[in-house]
């Protein structure tokens, strides 16, 4: 018996189960057709470390990712536009794909001659590997993204790569292929040992991005023999154990949404096997959950087969690619389950004729989303050849219907056969990768996506920030600004067929709680928006005038009002608000009822005019329709949005939405809608003659039913008794208060890294002095690092950050109240002045600043004077403060390291303290609390 130590699987019975003849045969000759270019050229594993730049790997033309193709190093082509792009920040973007794909075909080849024996699948494995060990070392550990790594930009691609090379070595070893032996032995010590060192140095705490860390460092524990690692990594804090436990929910999917689940669980996968061969048990609960993470993401599933595009996910990603298939395939192999047999039997239907190619290009785990296709068995990878049911699947059908998915917060209620979808947006924030949708709507018939979420573009853009933005989903956002980070509490959900309704509330910022009833009929839909003060936050802003924008619709044919008038809007200015990205801003204010004849787009951003729907739409309070162009989603063009802004401490936006229903359901006729009573809300009639009257009740909702020659109603349920309080996101926390002046050495202690140590980096420091002078506010800042300016231009070539961010300089903060500075600037030298950035948009005027460049290379002082009077003292005479030495050396294109004088804190107790994606951002929970004036004795 030829056991593995990666898979639970014994070689020799599976090598029988496989034979020729078997239905995983056609896989395993496309796997070794797909293998012969390897034979024929040098490998394509690159010479230069993969390097992340805005550019790099994207058509500047459509801003879709550019075609990777292993054998064609310097030019990329867009599928698009069918052009072929040169320039190193491509070269650099293939990169990351050429190391993965190589390391993915020594895992093909390894496997082949594991079940067929052919020596030059053995020989070819070997190749790989031992170039691999060869070169690892000469791959500089710097100027990365998110962690540590030499052969990427992030350790999580590391992880990807190293969980491949583990594998492929495990399945020669134990197939006791010729060559095995000697490259294991430096492979083992060129490449595993160090590269699980790297990776285990960094944690990321409940990332995603921690379960493929997670994986890549037991693999190579394991693969390195040392059982004593494996079971103290296995029993760490925060161990694979925990990313189980905690990052899935209740209801199996993952806290970070669809996108992050799909990408998560593949993780968890290798992980499960992993603890399988280890002979590890896990309780039965974990393994329940971990069972239904393989459908949870098809429950959502859209009408046009694509998943939905909630929080940081991919644009309109379609089910029918081959990673979809094997996903369901490794499921059912796991635990029967007809939900799966159903979708694979959909996958595998033949209603397709295009075919792709994508798995011969596949680049491991880091996928890459492709066109629909047809698929078969013979389209799986070698985890099927290995582990999938050497049966092939009997049919099944399965279709996903209205669900609520209340950990996930998604709740959907679905009509005519699924043709019809209608979303609310709630639940886990989400957090990192969580947008402030909370109350988004979602609103799909077929193909026609009337209300849509736009998910997240490229990571390194700047139209990240309008995709994170409220204002780019269906939901409430208060006085111009995004949401806060919250979680929706669910009140109510039920479903009866024909009519249903689910209901959430949430606080959505400024001391607004708002609830959103949504109720579904066969062919229209009630909308009830209702807010008012939260009087469980302790809040400033009780006297301030309250705005909320909800974003209604797209593009329309036309509207009622239709008098739009020219304006503008700028929003609270915050980075993630959304509204610098409006252009072309029209308002007209509405009296009465509006009305919009909506234009729905298809999946890639095409207007489409199958089928038409009417929004009617009436508050209770002053109310104005805004129109403007904003950015279309991720690859799309550029579209017009339609939002209303109600204005009002406290109000109701009664909202109908009606579209063509299929042939045996009657169609809307008409709506008359109530904001101002209590009930009912709305009255709608269709062509049947009947009129449904809309209403809240004590038991949740009533509707009655009036038609020509009878009467009768339904009362939706389904209230939830034991809802959970509503998670309002950070608050400020209390500092003990210093005197001035104040005088502090940041080192060690203030020290967020990137690759290097504090000492590594050689013992940067800085001496900053704060005190009071004559009205005014004086700080000065002296750093020992040399003094590297930012680029030409404002924004940086790397990604969506400032460019100055990447050079010496400082970052200081004042007056910080909830989640928000009051005022903010990230300084850099220009000559003989001071570039000063404002990072918290306002009037409020910036300090007079002088930088000194210290002689003998010693380093560089900056002087900042501010007026006492223009900075946001506090009542009791206190200003929240803070500040962030930047420090870069010549040599690196990115930022080495912070000093940031509140001190570093750690993400997770078992990780370092890193400054990887801060940009200049800066939290204000550890502000530190500076006395300007003695406290009056009334505080």
């Amino acid at each position: 018996m030829k056991r593995l130590k990666l898979l639970p699987l014994d070689l020799d019975a599976r090598r029988l189960e496989t034979a020729e003849g078997s239905s995983l045969g056609p896989t395993i000759q496309g796997l070794a057709a797909e293998l012969e270019p390897l034979f024929l050229h040098e490998l394509p594993i690159p010479h230069q470390k993969a390097r992340l730049t805005r550019a790099g790997g994207r058509c500047p033309v459509h801003g879709v990712l550019l075609e990777f193709d292993p054998w064609s190093p310097g030019a990329h082509r867009c599928e698009r536009c069918d052009r072929a792009y040169t320039g190193v920040e491509h070269d650099d973007w293939w990169a990351m794909g050429a190391q993965l794909y190589t390391a993915e075909r020594a895992v093909h080849a390894a496997a082949l001659y594991a079940l067929r024996g052919e020596p030059r699948h053995a020989a070819l494995a070997v190749r790989i590997l031992s170039e691999f060990a060869d070169r690892y070392g000469q791959w500089p550990n710097r100027d990365n993204v998110l962690g540590p790594t030499r052969p990427f930009f992030s350790t999580y691609l590391e992880s990807i790569w190293l969980v491949n090379i583990c594998h492929a070595l495990d399945l020669l070893e134990t197939a006791m292929a010729p060559g095995a032996d000697q490259v294991g032995a430096r492979l083992r010590a060129q490449l595993i040992a160090p590269s699980a060192a790297l990776i285990a140095s960094y944690h990321e705490g409940t990332s995603n991005r921690q379960v493929w860390n997670e994986v890549a460092v037991l693999s190579a524990f394991r693969i390195l023999d040392d059982e004593r690692a494996f079971q103290r990594r296995l029993k760490a804090d925060q161990p694979f154990l925990a990313l189980l436990e905690h990052g899935l929910l209740a209801d199996g999917t993952w806290y970070e949404g669809e996108n992050y689940h799909l990408f998560a669980h593949r993780g968890l996968w290798y992980g499960m096997q992993l603890l399988a061969s280890a002979g590890v048990s896990l309780p039965a609960p974990v393994v329940d959950r971990y069972a239904a993470g393989f459908v949870t993401p098809f429950l959502g599933l859209l009408p046009d087969e694509t998943i939905p595009s909630r929080r940081d996910s991919q644009y309109a990603v379609s089910i029918r690619q081959w990673r979809f298939a094997e996903w369901c395939e490794l499921g059912l192999a796991h635990r029967a389950d007809p939900r799966l047999a159903g979708l694979l039997s959909r996958l595998y239907d033949g209603s397709l004729t295009h075919h792709s190619d994508a798995r011969a290009r596949s680049t491991a785990d880091a996928e890459r989303n492709e066109t629909p296709s047809a698929l078969s068995r013979a389209d799986l990878s070698w985890k099927s050849v290995l582990m999938a049911s050497a049966r092939p699947v009997q049919a099944a059908n399965w279709a996903p219907a209205s669900v609520l998915l209340p950990s996930q917060g998604l709740a959907v209620l679905r009509r005519e056969h699924g043709r019809v979808y209608v979303a609310l947006e709630g639940g886990h924030s989400g957090s990192g990768h969580g947008h402030p949708d909370r109350l988004a709507l979602t609103l799909q018939t077929g193909p026609e996506r009337w209300l849509q979420d736009p998910g997240t573009g490229s990571y390194v853009e700047r139209t990240l920030h309008w995709y994170r933005s409220t204002l780019a989903h269906h939901a409430p956002l208060v006085n111009g600004g995004s949401q806060p980070p919250a979680t929706a509490t669910l009140l109510a959900f039920e479903d009866r067929g024909g009519m249903g309704w689910v209901q959430k509330c949430a606080s959505i910022g400024q001391g607004v709680r708002a609830t959103r009833t949504i109720v579904v009929c066969e062919s229209y839909c009630v909308d009830l928006l209702e807010w008012d003060r939260d009087a469980t936050e302790d809040t400033t802003t009780s006297e301030q005038e309250i705005t909320i924008t909800m974003p209604v619709c797209g593009d329309a044919l036309r509207t009622t009002p239709s008098a739009c008038a020219p304006t503008w809007r700028s929003g609270a200015g915050g980075l993630e608000d959304g509204f610098e990205f409006l252009h072309h801003v029209e308002s007209v204010p509405i009296d009465g009822t509006a009305v919009i004849d909506a234009i729905a787009v298809s999946a890639n951003g095409a207007p489409s005019h199958r089928t038409n729907a009417r929004l009617l739409f009436a508050a209770n309070v002053p109310a104005t329709l805004i129109r403007a162009r904003t950015p279309g989603a991720p690859g799309c063009a550029e579209t017009i949005r339609h939002a209303v802004e109600l204005r009002g401490p406290t109000g109701r936006l009664v909202s109908v939405w009606h579209w063509q229903p299929s042939e045996e359901s009657p169609s809307v006729q008409g709506a008359l809608l109530d904001a101002g009573g209590e009930a009912p809300v709305a009255r709608v009639t269709t062509t049947d003659g009947t009129t449904a009257v809309h209403g809240a009740a004590p038991h949740g909702w009533h509707i009655e039913l009036l038609a020509r020659h009878a009467r009768s109603s339904v009362d939706l349920e389904g209230l939830i008794a034991d809802s959970a309080a509503v998670h309002t996101g950070a608050v400020v926390a209390t500092a003990a208060t210093l005197s001035l002046p104040l005088n502090s050495t940041l080192g060690e202690a203030h020290y967020l890294r990137t690759e290097q140590t504090w000492n590594e980096a050689g013992r940067p420091t800085a001496v900053v002095h704060v005190a009071v002078d004559e009205g005014s506010l004086v700080v000065e800042v002296e750093a020992s690092t040399g003094v590297v300016v930012p680029p030409d231009g404002l924004d940086s070539p790397l990604d969506n950050e400032r460019a100055q961010v990447n050079a010496d300089g400082v970052q200081w903060y004042w007056g910080a109240t909830d989640v928000r500075w009051g005022q903010a600037a990230l300084c850099t030298p220009s000559g003989d002045t001071v570039l000063m950035t404002k990072l918290v948009p306002g009037d409020w005027p910036l300090p007079e600043a002088v930088w000194t460049a210290l002689a003998e290379d010693r380093g560089w002082r900056v002087r900042f004077t501010w007026k006492l009077a223009d900075l946001p003292v506090a009542a009791d005479g206190t200003l929240t403060f803070d500040l962030v030495v930047n420090e870069r050396p010549a040599n690196r294109i990115r930022r080495r390291g912070q000093l940031v004088l509140s001190g570093r804190r750690a993400a997770h107790p078992s990780a370092g303290t890193y400054a990887y994606l801060r940009g200049d951002r800066h939290s204000p929970a550890h502000a530190v609390r500076l006395r300007i004036r003695p406290q009056r004795p009334d505080h």
